[in-house]
Formats: C-alpha cells, sequence, structure tokens
C-alpha cells in the first residue's frame, strides 16, 4: 500500500546511516509515495542515487552543496510533490505500521494538522561506549495542542506537515540548527510558528521510530553546550517587549535544569545541567547582538 506524503531524510557524511534508514521506510506496512533523500556531504553516493523507485515509492537523491540541516529540510520540503511532508532523520529505524498510524492522526476535518509520533531509544549496537540519543519523544498518551504550549510539542523528526503551511510561514530557520552558530531549536522555532499560524498538533504514540546510539560519550558535553546555545538564541528571537511568552518558558526552563542539577547523583549531571544553561545565556545574548542589533 502506498501512501500520499512525501518522506523528507537530510544527511550528511553518514551513507550507510542513511541507506539503513531508507531501507527501514521501504520495509514497512505502508509505504510513502515518494522518499527524498537531501545529502549534503562532500560528495555524492552512488548507491543512494542509484535507487529508483521500490513498489511504488520513488527514491529521489539530491546532493546539495550547502550546510545545515534546516536548510536541508527546507530544500526536502520545497522538492516534495505530496501535500503531506514527514521528517526523518538519517539515524533512524521506522516501525512497521509506523507511517499509516501517523498520517491517521492527520485526518480531523480540514484545519492545517500537524501530527507527531514517539521517538524511542534503538537496542544498543555494540559495546562502543557510545551514549543513547537525547531527542527523544516518549509521550505514551493521544494528545491535542492549539496555540502557544509551555513547551515544545513538535519535534525535528518523526513529524507529519502540511507542506503549504510550513513554506507560508517560511520554512526553517537557517540560522538555527546543527550545521550553524546556532546547533539545536530549528524544530522549537518552527513549532512555535506553526502554532502562531493557527496549526493544530496531534500526537500518535503508536507512530514509533527507534533513534539510534552513535555518538561516542565524549560528544554529551558538546551537544549540552550546543542545545543550550541554540535553545537560547530561540528564545532571544521571539522575545518581545509586553510579551510574557518567553519569559515564562525561560523561567521554568532555567527552573527545571535547576532542580536536576540540585537533586542529581553525579557530577556528571550537575555539569550538563549547568552547561545548558551556560549555553542558553551565551546563544541568546549572541542572537539578541548579532541577529537585532547589528542588523538594524
Amino acid at each position: 500500500m502506498t501512501l500520499d506524503a512525501s518522506v523528507v531524510i537530510c544527511s550528511r557524511e553518514r551513507p550507510a546511516m542513511l541507506l539503513d534508514t531508507v531501507r527501514s521506510v521501504l520495509a514497512g506496512d505502508a509505504l510513502p509515495a515518494e522518499i527524498v533523500v537531501i545529502d549534503q556531504s562532500r560528495s555524492p553516493h552512488a548507491e543512494l542515487a542509484s535507487l529508483g523507485s521500490v513498489d511504488g515509492c520513488r527514491v529521489r537523491y539530491e546532493h546539495v552543496a550547502t550546510i545545515g540541516v534546516s536548510r536541508a529540510r527546507n530544500a526536502g520540503v520545497r522538492l516534495a510533490t505530496r501535500d503531506v511532508v514527514v521528517l526523518l532523520d538519517d539515524d533512524m529505524f521506522v516501525e512497521a505500521g509506523w507511517l499509516e498510524q501517523l498520517l491517521a492522526g492527520r485526518s480531523h476535518g480540514a484545519e492545517p494538522v500537524i501530527a507527531t509520533g514517539r521517538v524511542l531509544a534503538a537496542p544498543a549496537e555494540d559495546g562502543s561506549g557510545t551514549v543513547p540519543a537525547a531527542a527523544l519523544v516518549t509521550l505514551d498518551r493521544p494528545e491535542v495542542y492549539r496555540g502557544r504550549q509551555p513547551r515544545d510539542v513538535i519535534a525535528g523528526a518523526n513529524v507529519a506537515l502540511p507542506r503549504a503551511l510550513v513554506l507560508a510561514v517560511g520554512g526553517y530557520d537557517d540560522r538555527l540548527g546543527p550545521g550553524t552558530r546556532y546547533a539545536a531549536a530549528d524544530d522549537n522555532d518552527l513549532g512555535l510558528r506553526l502554532l502562531d499560524a493557527g496549526a493544530t498538533v496531534r500526537h500518535v504514540p503508536g507512530a514509533v521510530v527507534l533513534h539510534r546510539a552513535w555518538r561516542p560519550r565524549a560528544a554529551r558535553v558538546r551537544q549540552r553546550w550546543d542545545y543550550g546555545r541554540g535553545k537560547g538564541a530561540f528564545y532571544a528571537k521571539h522575545l518581545a517587549p509586553g510579551d510574557a511568552y518567553i519569559p515564562r518558558r525561560i523561567a521554568a526552563e532555567v527552573l527545571a535544569r535547576t532542580r536536576r542539577a540540585v537533586g542529581a547523583r553525579t557530577a556528571t549531571v550537575v555539569a550538563g545541567e549547568l552547561l545548558a544553561m551556560a549555553g542558553m545565556t551565551m546563544g541568546a545574548l549572541e542572537w539578541l547582538v548579532r541577529e537585532r542589533l547589528l542588523r538594524r
């Protein structure tokens, strides 16, 4: 069975993992009408470029000379030919019934609906000392969100988006996200703009993808810092006079991280929370200077 959706997968210098992800989608109970692969690697990968069509699903491979996940996702959304775009990362496996469940979450009248699913940790693949993926979505009950939320409810992957609405709000901000100065919060930023534009978000816990653990443990420190910088930039971007929403979000996150640090049993957890908060401060200050003051 082929479903009327485009699955977009972005990648850079991880051809083997990317191929695993594509094959996982092609092994599902239902296939998308097309898979759009945006590859930002230094050189194109012939095996991916030669996949063609599989069981009615067209695999389109595009090698692009850009850097940054936001740029790649924007390219994928623009190239997609279907009204619904489903985003995956290149380090994920999908469960067999994933796509059908995710798209069923969008069947609610004429309103613009975004469907999200769960992102769970994949089983350990070896004993190489890797750390579990950080960007997990574990909520196991259905939820519906409208309007601004006290937390981020639209993840970067395992999400079905209305293509026209994403383009209408300007797509991903290519100043945010992996591969940029502010290496996170690209999904938080787009999610807030989509909610502000009137979209409804429906969480579908039965739509499950597995996020592989491949980063070495030493990368956790940099990941905490990068996450904090991106989140700080996101907060600074949407900070507006007379609007208490962003100050409330900042206060809630700082309080939560402080509590985790105070209650932590290991110095590693304490250091991680402090590093994330320091990154938030630096990211926010740098955004205010570079993107607001210097661009006036």
